[in-house]
């Protein structure tokens, strides 16, 4: 079984036995998110230790690699005594800093002269300048590892999470995320050599209560739509934070979202979100036989055409695609169509910044 690696970044590729001067300096700009960002002569420090830190490491061998970088010390001590699969794949999880963009980059050089394929995620904010960017950035980065983890789960990828780089506040949370996502969390023991294995925990991780509690909140908190104070005064504050004056789903939040609605939304119709996006008496039983993974899909256009129409329609998402039928017979009847595959389609009445979704039909065309 191939094996798929998520691996945090830190800076000890850089970091490991330089001078103290040097040091101050990394440390001094480890938030910088660009080199434009820092003084000409600090730049060009930086970068001529980092090049040079990369051509010592690709020439390096296995021991020599392992002192220079905390990431692959923890990976190579891990594949040791193991058999690699030729369709592993590496995720690398870079900080948002021009630092830390550097390291993923040069590690991501090396992983690829072992002939491994890689991919460097990332998200603004995720750095450890302000508490409030490094949460939005947590939110932001769940969906997106998410989906990678998913995908490659449903391929026949065995799911592993190296968290020895990076910054601890990253780290830990990504220990809860593998809780739920991961075969296998491993990290080198304290200074050791020794790797510390820990294996997907004998548990069901549900949170169909809660959400269940909360429902239209959270459909309109994971959309970015405004939420009564009265609903999110109800829910667990851990779920939320504040970002000036509005309320958004914290990381914690955002991670119960996005491992339960998929499920959720195959299992039955929900109600609309928005008082401007509205039901006709048949729209519910043309649902009814419907697959559910196109169930899945009316539930989300729901949600989509909720922040359509609640955004006076002036933008919308790709996948959704709201037209008016152009034909006579349906031209006068003012009926438009939203995608949901190509087979299947919302049609729908509009009227103003407001939708009467008529029934799921298949496609005209």
């Amino acid at each position: 079984m191939p094996n798929l690696i998520v691996t945090t970044c830190g800076t000890s590729l850089f970091t490991n036995g330089i001078s103290n001067e040097l040091r101050s300096e990394f440390f001094k700009y480890a938030n910088h998110r660009h080199w434009a960002d820092m003084p000409d002569d600090v730049v060009l420090r930086l970068q001529q230790h980092a090049e040079l830190q990369q051509q010592k490491l690709l020439v390096a061998d296995a021991d020599v690699v392992k002192r220079m970088s905390a990431e692959l010390n923890s990976l190579l001590s891990w594949q040791k005594d193991k058999q690699m699969h030729q369709q592993d794949m590496h995720i690398l999880i870079a900080t948002d800093t021009a630092l830390g963009k550097a390291t993923a980059e040069t590690i991501e050089n090396w992983l690829q002269t072992q002939g491994y394929n890689v991919t460097i995620i990332s998200t603004s904010g995720l750095n450890t300048a302000s508490l409030q960017s490094f949460r939005e950035a947590l939110s932001g980065l769940i969906p997106l590892l998410i989906e990678q983890v998913t995908n490659y789960k449903d391929s026949g990828y065995q799911i592993l999470f190296n968290l020895s780089g990076g910054f601890k506040s990253l780290n830990g949370f990504l220990q809860a995320f593998s809780t739920i996502y991961a075969d296998e969390t491993f990290y080198i023991f304290e200074s050791s050599s020794e790797v510390l294995s820990i294996p997907k925990l004998p548990f069901y991780f549900d949170t169909t209560q809660i959400i269940s509690a909360h429902l239209t909140a959270f459909r309109r908190l994971a959309a970015q739509l405004n939420v009564n104070k009265e609903e999110t005064n109800q829910m667990p504050s851990i779920l939320l934070f504040s970002i000036d004056d509005e309320v958004a789903l914290s990381e914690w939040g955002e991670l119960i979202w996005q491992s339960s609605y998929k499920a959720l939304y195959k299992s039955q119709l929900f109600p609309s979100i928005s008082n401007r996006i509205s039901f006709a008496p048949n729209f519910e039983s043309s649902t009814k036989d419907l697959d559910p993974f196109i169930l899945k899909i009316v539930n989300e256009r729901i949600v989509d055409l909720a922040v359509f129409a609640e955004g006076d329609c002036k933008s919308v998402l790709k996948s959704v695609d709201p037209k008016p039928l152009q034909e006579k017979q349906y031209k006068d009847k003012n009926l438009w169509e939203c995608d949901l595959d190509p087979h299947h389609r919302i049609f729908m009445v509009k009227d103003g910044y407001s939708f009467s979704l008529q029934y799921v039909g298949p496609a005209l065309h």
